[in-house]
């Protein structure tokens, strides 16, 4: 088992020399052989290793006893050993989670306290670990990554066991005289992983003696499969993306759609991925493909506020902002007004001569006769019409029409008198406010980018 443990250290590269290691050690057989194993290899390869033993609070005293056996267990190797108490079960009412997953929580958030940002962390998974991974996420429904099971390496958590049967571990435990603690909770069949333990395994056992072993290697023959198919997606992924920044990403539609569905769910799990943090599921994928299909301006909400919309030019990924309050200021004559909402100035002024200056984007002239009264800047309300040629337009209608992005609506800054808009800056200017050969009293309307 040695040797064993040694080549898939190696093959994975799991632990540098001279690393940080913490090594999870309830006291059982597997964390007991690897705790021992790696301690062998300890002043070969310049590691520290400490181990971290959890009292979850449900045993009494078997917990209390395996406590003590740690504490010696550790003291006989020269290694440290950090103790926690966790009360599990009212964690788990708590946090409404059940007490063997908050208990997984629980312990490994423990380990990488311990570990900190340099550190890694060992556990004691071995083959059948494994088997029964695969087996329950099977049964709540998976794709290949889940039945890729366990990997050797995940993050900084390390798996040195993973290839080691447990006859293997017991052999090296009794060759080396080496005690561990039964845990009695291992034989009630509450918790899922030891229904699977006790029940299912045997049978699967006596239809093939060997079933642990071939799941273990179809669970490494998927997790290699999975790592290419990544990479694959991750360059699709980059084929399709047509920006990216902060906080919003634009995929090509056409080019989602010219995937294979399969690879097209990976990418856009990718695109999920950069926004949520917890794992993207089946439903929400399934919500994305429908949305690809249906027309511009249809979008989805998701957990975390990641809002998805399809758009012309393609399906856009951002973080939904809170609604905005919107903003409105009045404008005073002959002084530049900052409005920071729109990052931009405002200036009025009036005359009774037309002055010849240089109109364009960031000036307009109006007919101030024809208005005659308060000028704002602000967001725009329900009713907000500008006047063009052929007649009225709302202002809702003339942002779908120069396909404003739905998020950037409520912050476009608007120039009105009333409900009726002067101009909607780089989009359109009121025809009917316009100054003409007319007009008596000339409105100059100057805004600029930046503020005061």
């Amino acid at each position: 088992m040695r040797e064993k443990v040694r080549n898939t250290i190696a093959k994975f590269h799991m632990f540098p020399g001279n690393a940080k290691i913490i090594v999870g050690l309830s006291g059982g057989m597997d964390s007991v052989a690897l705790l021992h194993v790696l301690c062998g290899m300890k002043e070969e390869k310049g590691w520290d290793i400490t181990a971290v033993h959890i009292h979850h609070g449900l045993r009494g005293a078997e917990a209390d006893a395996d406590r003590q056996f740690a504490e010696k267990f550790c003291a006989s190797l020269g290694v440290p050993c950090l103790l926690h108490f966790f009360d599990v079960r009212a964690e788990a009412v708590s946090r409404k989670l059940g007490e063997e997953e908050t208990g997984r929580l629980l312990r490994y958030a423990a380990f990488q306290e311990a570990a900190g940002e340099e550190g890694y962390i060992a556990v004691a998974h071995h083959q059948k670990d494994q088997a029964e991974t695969m087996l329950m996420r099977l049964c709540r429904g998976t794709g290949l990554k889940g039945l890729a099971g366990m990997a050797p390496v995940r993050g900084n958590i390390c798996r040195p066991l993973l290839f080691c049967s447990r006859e293997e571990i017991e052999a090296y435990c009794r060759e080396n005289r080496l005690e561990w603690r039964e845990d009695s909770t291992n034989r009630e069949e509450m918790y899922t992983r030891n229904k699977l333990r006790l029940k299912v395994l045997p049978v699967l056992e006596e239809i093939n003696p060997r079933a642990v072993e071939r799941m273990a290697e179809t669970a490494e023959l998927f997790s290699v499969e999975e790592d290419f198919l990544e990479q694959q997606a991750a360059i699709c992924y980059e084929r399709a993306k047509l920006s990216a920044s902060e906080g919003k990403v634009c995929l090509s539609r056409k080019k989602l759609q010219e995937l294979h569905p399969a690879m097209r769910k990976r990418v856009l799990r990718k695109a999920m991925d950069a926004f949520l943090k917890r794992d993207v599921s089946r439903v929400q994928i399934d919500a994305l493909e429908d949305l690809l299909q249906k027309e511009t301006g249809k979008s989805r909400d998701f957990q975390e506020g990641v809002h998805v919309e399809n758009s012309n030019d393609g399906l856009v990924f951002s973080i939904k902002k809170e609604k905005a309050e919107g903003f409105c200021y009045a404008l005073p004559f002959g002084k530049e007004l900052s409005v920071p909402e729109a990052g931009i100035t405002v200036k009025l002024w009036l005359s009774e001569e037309k002055t010849e200056i240089l109109e364009d984007i960031c000036t307009k002239v109006f007919d101030y006769d024809k208005i005659d009264q308060t000028i704002f800047c602000r967001t725009r309300k329900t009713g907000d019409f500008i006047r063009l040629k052929n007649g009225r337009k709302k202002i809702k209608d003339l942002f779908i029409d120069e396909k404003i992005p739905r998020g950037e609506r409520e912050n476009q800054p608007l120039i009105v008198a009333g409900e009726e808009v002067l101009w909607a800056p780089e989009l359109r200017v009121s025809e009917g406010l316009r100054a003409d050969e007319q007009t008596k009293r000339f409105l100059y309307i100057r805004i600029r980018r930046g503020q005061v």
